[in-house]
């Protein structure tokens, strides 16, 4: 008879110990007494079930991806089109709103600090990241194929978000103050709307624009070309009649002293 279900559960339980310990204490404060304290285990199951305290790290770094993938999902399946989709993923990370998790947050900015330290978080830490950063990119593609959005590099804009959002994540666990209130969330839109605009023919006129250009450029330098070609022959041939003249009645006034 397996008893998996059983050891999943009680994994779950450790690593639920974990991110409840490191929300108030950090992860360097967090020891496994505490974590089987909070997961209501006796310290010897913690350590049956992971080998050490990096490894639950590991496993609630996966554990909080997976649920934030869910969340994410969610958030942009009422969306009717890019452009919400794309303003429903800000709100999810920065808005004020149900999806604010503050504790979560915390734990979400020790694991970026052990990623720095241990190959093993950063490896997920990144997978996540990327993930985030991708998401946008392909909803920004989207909007481009629908004729709904305008971007010149939808990858760029996509991990520009994503760092703009890392970034106030960082400051509200540590400089919360520095934030204006309400304030996150907004001035992302607005970063957004510089990046990824509204389609209006603008690209694809910005291309005609641009060959129209290139043509008329083109056209213009070929004629001053040839202008100054022109000029340039007139003036040397001016030279060489004048000189020619000269030497002509240099000659015709010697012979006519002989």
């Amino acid at each position: 008879m397996s008893r998996r279900p059983n050891t999943d559960e009680r994994r779950a339980q450790i690593v639920a110990g974990l991110l409840a310990v490191m929300a108030k204490h950090g992860y360097d404060g967090a020891s496994i007494a505490d974590i089987a304290a909070k997961a209501r285990l006796v310290p010897g199951l913690v350590h049956y079930h992971f080998a050490s305290k990096l490894e639950i790290l590991v496993e609630a770094t996966l554990v909080l991806a997976a649920d934030h993938e869910r969340v994410l999902d969610r958030a942009v399946a009422g969306a009717r089109n890019a452009s919400e989709a794309l303003a429903a993923i800000v709100d999810v990370h920065l808005g004020l709103g149900a999806h604010a998790d503050p504790e979560r947050l915390a734990c979400w900015i020790q694991i970026a600090g052990e990623a720095i330290r241990h190959p093993q978080v950063r490896a997920e830490f990144r997978t996540v990241i990327a993930s985030l950063a991708r998401r946008i990119e392909n909803l920004i593609d989207r909007g481009i194929d629908d004729s709904e959005l305008a971007c010149d590099a939808p990858a760029a804009a996509g991990a520009a978000i994503t760092a703009t959002i890392e970034g106030y994540f960082v400051m509200a666990a540590t400089a919360r103050d520095v934030i204006p209130h309400g304030s996150a969330a907004a001035c992302t839109t607005r970063m957004l709307g510089a990046l990824v605009q509204p389609a209006t023919g603008t690209r694809s006129g910005a291309r005609s624009g641009a060959r129209s250009g290139t043509r008329s450029g083109t056209r213009s330098g070929t004629r001053s070309t040839t202008r100054s070609t022109t000029r340039a022959a007139t003036r040397s041939s001016t030279r060489a009649a004048t000189r020619s003249s000269t030497r002509s009645r240099t000659r015709s006034g010697s012979r006519r002293a002989r």
